[in-house]
């Protein structure tokens, strides 16, 4: 009788180790989330736009055209891959299209200036909707 008891107790502790061991840690350490295809566009339109903002405060509107451009291509995409996200998402990718579209159009006057502060426009509201989107 003693030995079935220690057996017992022996299989029951060999279990519970692994568990005790094996699993915690890994509740503890979930793998890490990919961006989603929103977020990775914005950060795109973000890092390009970026390339737009330096190319035009040294008064280089052909290099700040084509960051424009990039930031345009970005934007498009966004549209499409932050549809399911919430309003505030889309109603700023769009307010950040139509700021980028106003800086390429004065990217392709010359004027570096206003260019310049439309892609500022630009960047406030990709910032905007990174902060919400998921």
């Amino acid at each position: 009788m003693n030995r079935s008891r220690l057996a017992a107790a022996t299989v029951t502790a060999a279990m519970a180790a692994p568990a005790a061991v094996g699993f915690a840690p890994l509740a503890v350490a979930a793998p890490a989330m990919a961006p989603s295809a929103c977020v990775t566009d914005l950060q795109a339109a973000q890092t390009s736009n970026n390339a737009a903002i330096a190319a035009d405060q040294v008064n280089n509107t052909a290099a700040a055209r084509t960051a424009n451009l990039s930031t345009a291509t970005s934007l498009v995409a966004a549209i499409g891959d932050c549809a399911g996200q919430v309003p505030a998402v889309g109603a700023n990718v769009l307010t950040a299209s139509a700021s980028n579209a106003v800086a390429l159009v004065y990217n392709l006057l010359g004027a570096s200036a206003s260019a310049l502060s439309a892609e500022q426009a630009t960047a406030s509201s990709i910032t905007q909707a990174l902060a919400v989107a998921t």
